[in-house]
């Protein structure tokens, strides 16, 4: 699959199953396989302590009726020996796995939340714009309005309610450019700051979650990184992904620097431009950037790699081993008369952090569109290509392919792929979608909901699970 720069770029991020997309929806995973009764235990403290405000009414929100589809209760005779206990787990908060689903319209989206423990829809939350999805912190899900130029933070316990709003517009919009910043990703630092990535513009938003309306707060301040953009480029350093290293103080950026307006004949193929992705580092101190290359020109490490996925999707911060692993998708070369030459640059990439080097781990060239890439620890990852992929992270050749991988999925920390697929007729064409739990060994598919969405005519455009495994 290609990503296609004759249309709006923004709007190609999040379908993963179109031509010309790349995939935002599988949240990064810490080493191991975390209860999740842990993780959600300590999440709702860190939140409690953030200063993130109350639940403010939201008039789009709703919590599910009669009306409101539930799993086939059939199904449930197909879950094998454990899945039921491991879906259902729950703190003593009471909260049980939330699947956070994301449709897109053609002018109105929607935040759909699926109870994975009763098999049925938890609440769904209506919002404008024809793009936006969600993003997991370690505190709070959040909703990216990505139209709107609006970052949410979702109540845990809720996550169809929005507890805090912040308008991340700020005043760098170029004209002529993209119509809205199209946020990617909000990363949480210490205490209550958080930094908002915006793919089509060159200035992080900076927000202090402890301040956010109803009707959206401002940012207190910005990084610019004008400074970073490639003169070969479009004039834009595309942020595409960010992580916070809590030892060194730091936030991890990734920068895709390309050339969105270099493609084929056919309107579609990213060409390779004379750029190369880097990835900065800023002080979450002074909210300045750190020289991560010495002597070299420029304060980033520059990788080897082209046109980096975008958001949870794209980099995986391994503090275990001190580095970063990066999901590349590749470009072609131009050939005379702007046809399509070879492809360059996919795969996955380590970081080093320590040595300020870089590395491929993984050669994709011969392989799918790259997605998604899901880190569980050292032995252990899933690559999304065609489909889903079993990866030794140590090993550089794909494992085995997932039986039955959902179209759009996040990994439960207990064996199970989590997520969406479409739901095909008798005739081969798709009639609906279900949510369904798939185990990386096995294959068998469990269905738990049944056409979860109430909006039609869109695309899905993300599939995370709340709280984080």
């Amino acid at each position: 699959m290609q990503r296609q720069f004759g249309l709006i770029a923004a709007l190609f991020v999040f379908c993963p199953w179109l031509a010309a997309c790349n995939n935002d929806d599988v949240v990064i995973l810490p080493s191991g396989d975390a209860d999740i009764a842990d993780s959600a235990d300590s999440s709702l403290s860190a939140l409690a302590d953030s200063g993130v405000p109350d639940a403010a009414p939201d008039a789009t929100a709703s919590t599910p009726d009669a009306s409101a589809p539930n799993a086939d209760s059939s199904s449930m005779s197909d879950a094998p020996d454990g899945a039921t206990d491991a879906n259902s787990a729950a703190d003593g908060n009471g909260v049980t796995p939330q699947l956070l689903l994301s449709y897109n319209g053609s002018s109105q989206s929607e935040l759909v939340v699926v109870d994975v423990g009763s098999r049925a829809v938890s609440g769904r939350l209506s919002y404008p714009g024809y793009i936006g999805t969600t993003y997991v912190g370690a505190t709070s899900p959040w909703l990216l309005e990505q139209a709107q130029d609006i970052v949410a933070a979702l109540d845990p316990l809720q996550p169809w309610l929005v507890r805090g709003s912040w308008n991340v517009s700020l005043a760098d919009a170029i004209d002529g450019g993209a119509p809205s910043s199209d946020p990617v990703a909000v990363v949480i630092a210490a205490g209550t700051k958080a930094y908002v990535l915006r793919y089509t513009r060159n200035e992080i938003a900076v927000i202090d979650t402890s301040h956010g309306g109803a009707d959206g707060a401002t940012a207190m301040g910005s990084i610019d990184l004008s400074a970073e953009v490639q003169a070969n480029g479009d004039g834009f350093v595309e942020m595409t992904a960010g992580a916070y290293d809590p030892g060194r103080g730091r936030v991890y950026v990734l920068l895709a620097n390309i050339n969105r307006t270099l493609v084929a004949n056919d309107g579609f193929t990213l060409l390779c431009a004379n750029t190369r992705p880097t990835v900065v580092a800023i002080d979450v101190a002074t909210d300045t950037l750190i020289d991560l290359n010495g002597a070299a020109d420029g304060v980033g490490i520059s990788l080897s790699g082209y046109d980096p996925a975008w958001g949870q999707a794209a980099m995986v911060y391994d503090n275990a081993s001190d580095r970063l692993l990066v999901l590349h998708a590749g470009c072609n070369v131009s050939e005379d008369g702007g046809a399509i030459g070879a492809l360059q640059g996919r795969g996955i990439e380590e970081v080093s952090l320590f040595a300020a080097t870089t590395r491929t781990l993984l050669d994709l060239t011969d392989a799918g569109y790259p997605q998604s890439l899901v880190y569980i620890d050292a032995n252990r990852a899933i690559v999304q290509l065609d489909t889903a992929y079993t990866w030794d992270p140590t090993i550089p050749t794909l494992g085995s392919p997932i039986a039955n991988a959902p179209t759009a999925y996040d990994w439960d920390g207990h064996g199970n792929l989590v997520g969406i697929a479409p739901r095909n007729g008798a005739d081969g064409g798709q009639v609906g979608w279900n949510v369904v739990s798939v185990p990386v060994a096995g294959g068998e598919v469990i269905t738990l909901v049944t056409d979860p969405f109430s909006l039609s005519g869109g695309f899905v455009s993300g599939a995370q699970l709340w709280p984080r495994p």
